[in-house]
């Protein structure tokens, strides 16, 4: 709760002139100017003169109510809350009801916590503040402080938004709104920034703004951003007075503790908790910080002792949750299930001491009495982890991934949920072969796929293939054209609805399915559909031209056939007869189709075209009842010679084959008889080896369908998998070779620069004294002595100047080639190339200085003037005064490239890091997935 040297300083002018004032019109008296002075020396912030003013006037008159109300105000701002209370009561004797007085001593009662009786007071000034906005923003700031002490945080809320109201530009009410704001999650948390955004920009700043600022960047991954806003909340907290002021310095330390931490800087971190400590070594919270330090460091010891000296010192629930935490995650079985016990009796449901309890039964052989402990515990990672650790135990495979699965959704970073999600795929087994064990791998094999943007795409043909388990069987009647498949149709309805008869290009796709009454649907390409009634849609098929039958995609024929609930009947054109309007449609139904009836021609069975369709269809799983049509032009004994052949020429593609006659079936449906053409035979094998096992043959086919997911999706999978261990090997190979470049950098570089810039440092000056003695010589200039104009002086700068911007400009290009070479990731190949090239930028600075510095000069006027005109003599001259290159390029560019390498070797950690966790959570998320789907799958 703030205390008056923060919440009060701003509300100071304000209130100590109202004091003022009040002093101005009741007590026109000796004492007004001695009154006035101490105000004004309040408001420029000499409290102590102030003070000692007014003591000496209320010496003279122990009741002067004006003197008692700016000596309140005084001593609330010096941090003394008892003797405000006393400042405030005394002028509460002098006059009763005074709504300074009464707001007054509220403000004092708030500082010293004694918030109950506050509460009435500043309540009680309120009613008689009047229009007094100044009374009134001070009054509701109080009681915020006040309900916020007594835990009403709505109330708070009410009395600072109504603080703010009455002084908008106040900025400790809205840094103390903006705090409980932002502990509300029923509010907006913009909101909150923006009043502890306009509380910071103040001058000065609140700390406890800074700090809630501080916070909210942490919680917002802006460790950087909150860092600077701790800063800046210790600075204004070391400014204030009193145990606020400490306690807000602590705030802050622990602050920039927090934001050390977030940036993985620990030792950072430690120093500040340790900082922290120093004020106040007795704060249970701030060994909770190291012992949550320690154990972020993987010291779970010296965690576990951090911890136990934090609940010694009476640390919250907080602190024992986490306390519990740490010892059961680092299986200190003893500490973990002392502290759960001491937990369970604070807080019964508290899921981490339940799951620490229960670990312990666990571990002690009672797995099932352990996972009873659990039963109605909050969702909680580690509760999860145990419970499936505990069906591991009890055999409950599927329940233990179901467990391990909630435990990762809880915490999609946890390195212990994700281990036990594999390890309870890695045990998961088969299940009973039924809908719901379907629906629940369809459910497992879309979580896996959506992990995975590559494998998204087959998301929507999961959830495809699961609803045909509510669909009927589908059973697509398939056959060379004329074979009698339209007849078989119409033997099976018992009436001529599917055209026979008819030639290729006015052939339909025809859906024989279930309705309540007879009728049937055109359905057009583009989805509209054309309804008719039974006696019409014979007629309607027959009278297709070939244009009207390209258009339309399918004929539905609805029929009240109880059967027809579990099958529905497709009729396609026969093979290579199918319009190519009409291609895609069939080609997505014999796709769909769950079994098949193929359509032999007596005679004409077993063709090499019919083996290769076949062939197709069981390689997709699908199972095909043989329907021999057109039996009753062959002889009892023909037809089964006809059989024998077809059968042995096909084989097991078909896995029965039926003699029938369509047309004498729908004759002996419509008028009866004794020839049924074999409908008997056919509806026997139909319900026996289709309509019987309906939803067998649906489970199927929805496996293969799923089966053939989990096929291209783990083929995607293996690709990506071989991307990423190639990537990770070349990430290892290139770091080898950028380490390997590191320990040879000074012999294999640093040496080669030596001996090419000492080489054409040599050659520079080799022409530097060749062109001094051409421009010396009496003969070619008009001077006839070892002297120089200043344009000579110029030129042999000039010369230098380029020839060393040339060489070290050269050295820049090798030495960055040098990096290329090894370092090929684009962003760290720049970094490194500009860290290792710097000492030769300098150089080029360096030398530019050195010549322009004077050394030129002096040999022209020093050493020129004495010097044979020898080549020889003149180089040693010149080369006398050259800089000292080697010293600063050499040593610089040793160092510049072992660090640029080291950290382009780190970077290559780094980055093989990631991929080798990308590849981790590839194969833990999903390929392992995959594989326990499969072999569900597997029939």
């Amino acid at each position: 709760m703030a205390g008056p040297a923060d919440t009060l300083r701003t509300l100071w002018s304000r209130v100590a002139r109202k004091a003022g004032d009040t002093v101005d019109e009741l007590f026109l008296d000796s004492y007004r100017e001695q009154v006035d002075r101490a105000r004004e020396l309040a408001i420029a912030g000499e409290l102590d003169a102030a003070g000692d003013l007014l003591a000496a006037v209320l010496g003279d008159k122990p009741d002067h109510a004006g003197a008692l109300l700016v000596l309140g105000e005084v001593e609330l701002v010096r941090g003394r809350a008892e003797a405000a209370d006393d400042a405030f009561a005394r002028a509460l004797r002098e006059r009763p009801g005074d709504a300074q007085a009464l707001i007054g001593r509220g403000r004092a009662l708030v500082a010293r916590g004694d918030l109950t009786p506050a509460v009435e007071l500043l309540g009680r000034g309120v009613d008689v503040a009047g229009g007094d906005r100044g009374l009134l923003a001070a009054a509701y700031l109080a009681l915020g402080q006040a309900w916020l002490g007594l835990g009403d945080a709505d109330k708070a809320a009410r009395d600072l938004r109504k603080a703010v109201a009455e002084a908008p530009d106040d900025p400790v009410a809205r840094a103390l709104l903006g705090e409980v704001l932002l502990a509300d999650p029923r509010t907006s948390a913009d909101e909150a920034r923006g009043h502890l955004e306009r509380a910071a920009a103040h001058d000065p700043a609140p700390a406890r703004a800074l700090l809630a600022l501080g916070a909210l960047a942490l919680g917002e991954h802006r460790a950087v951003d909150a860092h600077a806003l701790y800063e800046r909340a210790a600075a204004a907290a070391l400014a204030l007075a009193g145990g606020e002021g400490k306690r807000l310095v602590v705030a802050a330390r622990v602050g920039l503790g927090d934001a050390a931490l977030a940036q993985r800087d620990f030792a950072a971190a430690h120093l500040r908790y340790l900082e922290a400590l120093e004020l106040e070594p007795r704060r249970a919270e701030l060994h909770a910080r190291l012992a949550a330090l320690a154990a972020a460091l993987g010291d779970s010891h010296a965690a576990v002792v951090a911890y136990e000296r934090a609940l010694a010192l009476g640390g919250d629930d907080a602190v024992l949750v986490d306390a519990v935490t740490t010892a059961h995650v680092a299986g200190e079985r003893v500490r973990a299930v002392q502290w759960a016990n001491d937990l369970l009796v604070r807080r019964p449901d508290a899921a981490i001491a339940l799951a620490a309890r229960a670990e312990d039964l666990r571990l002690a052989g009672q797995p099932a009495v352990a996972r009873a402990l659990l039963t109605g515990a909050a969702d909680h990672v580690e509760a999860r982890l145990v419970a499936s650790r505990c069906a591991l135990d009890l055999g409950e495979r599927a329940a233990a991934a179901d467990e391990a699965r909630a435990a990762l959704l809880l915490a999609p970073a946890s390195p212990r949920a994700r281990a036990a999600l594999a390890a309870a795929y890695a045990e998961a087994g088969a299940g009973d072969d039924d809908d719901r064990a379907l629906d629940r791998l369809g459910e497992r094999l879309v979580a896996a796929l959506a992990r995975r943007v590559e494998l998204a795409h087959h998301v929507g043909a999961v959830a495809v293939a699961i609803a045909e388990l509510d669909t009927p069987l589908l059973v697509t009647v398939m056959g060379e054209f004329s074979s009698g498949k339209s007849s078989f149709v119409n033997a099976f309805i018992g009436a001529e609805v599917a055209a026979t008869g008819i030639t290729p290009t006015t052939a339909t796709i025809n859906v024989v399915k279930y309705a309540h009454e007879r009728g049937g649907r055109l359905v057009g390409r583009d989805g509209a559909a054309r309804e008719l009634g039974w006696d019409a849609l014979h007629a309607a098929l027959r009278a297709l031209t070939p244009a009207e039958a390209a258009a339309i995609d399918r004929v539905e024929i609805g029929l009240p056939l109880p059967s027809l609930t579990k099958v529905n009947l497709i009729d396609t054109p026969g093979l290579n007869s199918i319009l190519p309007e009409h291609e895609a449609t069939a080609r997505g139904f014999i796709g769909r189709a769950d079994a098949v009836v193929w359509v032999f021609t007596a005679g004409q069975g077993g063709k090499a075209s019919e083996r290769k369709a076949l062939d197709a269809i069981r390689a997709e799983g699908k199972r095909v009842l043989g329907v021999l049509n057109k039996r009753d032009q062959l002889s009892a004994h023909d037809v089964r010679e006809v059989i024998e052949y077809v059968g042995g020429q096909l084989g097991e593609r078909v896995e029965h084959i039926v003699p029938f006659s369509a047309r004498a079936a729908l004759a002996w449906k419509q008028a009866g008889g004794e020839d049924d053409g074999g409908w008997a035979a056919l509806a026997g094998a139909l319900e026996e080896r289709f309509f019987a096992q309906a939803r067998a043959i649906k489970r199927g086919a929805v496996a293969r369908r799923l089966a053939a997911i989990v096929a291209a999706a783990r083929a995607t999978v293996g690709e990506r998998e071989r991307a990423l261990a190639e990537r990770t090997a070349a990430a290892h190979a290139a770091r080898e070779r950028v380490v390997a470049a590191q320990a040879g950098w000074d012999e294999a570089v640093v040496a080669r620069e030596r001996r090419t810039l000492a080489a054409a440092v040599g050659e520079l000056y080799r022409r530097a004294a060749h062109e001094v003695i051409e421009l010396v010589r009496p003969r070619q200039l008009p001077f006839g002595s070892h002297s120089a104009a200043v344009a000579d002086r110029d030129y042999l700068i000039a010369l230098l100047a380029d020839g060393y911007e040339a060489m070290l400009r050269a050295a820049a290009d090798r030495v960055a080639g040098d990096v290329h070479a090894v370092v090929t990731d684009p962003s760290d190949a720049a970094a490194a190339i500009a860290a290792t090239t710097a000492p030769l930028a300098y150089a080029r600075a360096y030398v530019a200085g050195f010549l322009a510095g004077g050394a030129v000069d002096h040999f022209f006027r020093a050493d020129l003037p004495k010097l044979a005109l020898e080549p020889d003599t003149v180089y040693h001259a010149l080369f006398r005064a050259a800089p000292d290159l080697e010293a600063v390029v050499a040593d610089p560019l040793a160092r510049a490239g072992r660090s640029a390498l080291g950290a382009a070797a780190a970077a290559l950690d780094r980055a093989a890091l990631r991929i080798e966790v990308e590849a981790y959570e590839l194969a833990v998320s999903v390929d392992q997935v995959l594989e326990a789907v499969a072999a569900r799958l597997v029939p």
